[in-house]
């Protein structure tokens, strides 16, 4: 998905799109802000609402995450780990491994 403030997201599963048990993989794009963060938590909810127990965000390509995302990510990690489930962050851009290193969250995201 794409969107005027810079964020994009690819949610993918298994082959032919098709989940891998209950894993999937979530690569965002761009900015995430206050703008952007209801997308990215949209996006997160509707893999819980799948049967998720393991998300992980790929952050690689993300240049700017600011406080609304954050708790976007914290939030949605409550719930995947309510569920039994697990969200991690892959390949986390500096701007993401800042955020997370400051706010005190980031080990319990590293895959």
């Amino acid at each position: 998905m794409n969107n005027d403030h810079g964020l994009s997201l690819v949610s993918s599963a298994g082959e032919d799109n098709q989940p891998v048990g209950t894993s999937y993989r979530l690569v965002a794009r761009g900015e995430i802000d206050l703008a952007t963060a209801p997308q990215l938590a949209d996006s997160l909810q509707s893999l819980i609402d799948q049967g998720a127990t393991l998300v992980v965000l790929d952050t690689a390509a993300v240049h700017f995450l600011d406080s609304s995302g954050l708790r976007v990510i914290i939030n949605s990690a409550n719930k995947l780990s309510d569920a039994g489930g697990r969200l991690l962050i892959e390949g986390m851009s500096g701007a993401v491994q800042r955020v997370l290193e400051v706010s005190g969250v980031i080990e319990r995201y590293r895959s």
